[in-house]
């Protein structure tokens, strides 16, 4: 009978025991609000951060190429060279490109403009679903499409015509050209702030390079091993090819979400960790208004260990406690978190993510279970650690020195 004592107390006092002693009944309140607080903002903050990972890896990665083949003086037979290009190891799609850099200009306001030249023979699948999106096709001569970005700074509306100003090469002399404007998309990353599309063919009029193109866009099935295969495919190519892969171009953006991710995380948990530790001050107090009682009840022939079990289930029920609320309120964020956001911008009518310093515009949720699991560990191992000490003192009293001078 005995036996069942430490869980019965144990169980009484977490549900009972703070109305004689209203300080200890608001410590237990804080430190259950606090577990629930810090479990569910890392779950919370740990799936946005996965989200962030997942669309580097999936949207952004799927629109920038893996690998990008250059060559040095351009290619006139690129057709053979993509079918050869192609039936490499690793390479999943080849699509010939140009590109040309410089300004777009209307209404006497400029912005920096990445024009980028596309056959639909060997369109880039990412592309190609953003522009179906936007039910658009790729554009025909002296047309170009716009990101939804730089059309809203410049103010410009389908079938208007926009100058495209290319700053002189060494030697050379800058030049403009006049292109309609066709159609209007948007990949909600960061390259909506200059990227432009047009045909193969006029951007490599505008590069100087008429009927030339100068390289591929590469996706590889490897996208993390796209520099050794890059390599790999230099050792297989002709004589002129270069490469530039995604690290190079998006890589301190992905060292960048890791770093936030991580660092994120660490700070949290110390949330939790403090947590945990009000759980070690309301259990002291616990102990100190109960030491009669816990003397009673050793005169009543409970043993050492028995008390030790008792304030270790009293203080491993608000740590469960306060992670299961945790978890659930972190859960229903993961799923509520995007939309607040959003009416919550519509309200301030301003915008929390923009592309010109964030990668994407929207909130991404990633919910991982098995970071829930590990948080759920984590949490349970603190609150474990946290509850030793004041049991082990409540053991210790002493009955004789307690009621000595009890009637």
């Amino acid at each position: 009978m005995l036996r069942s004592v430490p869980l019965f107390v144990g169980l009484r006092y977490f549900t009972a025991g703070g109305r004689s002693n209203l300080l200890v009944s608001f410590i237990s309140m804080l430190a259950i609000a606090g577990m629930a607080l810090g479990v569910a903002l890392l779950v919370v903050v740990l799936s946005v951060m996965n989200g962030f990972d997942r669309e580097l890896r999936e949207r952004i990665l799927s629109v920038v190429p893996h690998i990008e083949l250059l060559h040095n003086n351009g290619i006139s037979d690129w057709q053979g060279q993509r079918q050869l290009i192609a039936g490499l190891n690793h390479v999943s799609e080849v699509s010939p490109y140009n590109q040309v850099e410089g300004l777009l200009y209307s209404r006497q306001q400029s912005k920096p403009l990445r024009l980028l030249g596309l056959t639909g023979e060997a369109m880039p699948a990412g592309l190609q679903a953003l522009l179906l999106e936007a039910d658009l096709s790729l554009p025909g001569a002296d047309e170009m499409l716009l990101s939804q970005s730089l059309a809203e700074d410049l103010n410009v509306v389908v079938g208007q015509r926009l100058t495209v100003i290319i700053p002189a090469a060494s030697g050379g002399q800058t030049s403009a050209y006049s292109l309609r404007l066709t159609g209007i998309f948007a990949s909600h990353t960061e390259l909506d702030q200059m990227l432009g599309l047009a045909s193969l063919q006029q951007v490599a009029e505008i590069a100087g390079v008429p009927g030339l193109v100068q390289g591929f866009r590469l996706q590889v099935d490897k996208q993390f091993d796209a520099r050794s295969i890059g390599y790999g495919l230099l050792e297989q190519l002709p004589y002129g090819y270069g490469f530039r892969d995604w690290f190079q171009t998006h890589g301190n953006l992905y060292q960048a979400i890791q770093l936030s991710r991580n660092m994120v995380g660490l700070l949290i948990f110390l949330i939790v960790a403090i947590a945990a530790f009000n759980v070690v001050s309301m259990l002291m107090m616990s102990v100190v208004s109960k030491r009669k009682d816990i003397a009673v009840l050793q005169t009543l022939g409970l043993s050492s260990d028995g008390i030790l079990r008792l304030f270790l289930i009293q203080g491993a029920m608000i740590g469960l406690f306060g992670i299961a609320l945790g978890v659930a309120l972190g859960v229903a964020g993961c799923y509520w978190v995007a939309d607040f956001v959003g009416w919550l911008e519509l309200l301030l009518n301003t915008n929390f993510l923009n592309t010109a310093v964030y990668p994407i515009d929207y909130i991404p949720v990633d919910l991982r279970w098995s970071d829930v699991a590990a948080i759920v560990a984590v949490a349970v191992v603190l609150n474990i650690l946290a509850t030793i000490y004041p049991a082990l003192r409540a053991s210790r009293v002493a009955p004789a020195d307690e009621l000595r001078y009890d009637g």
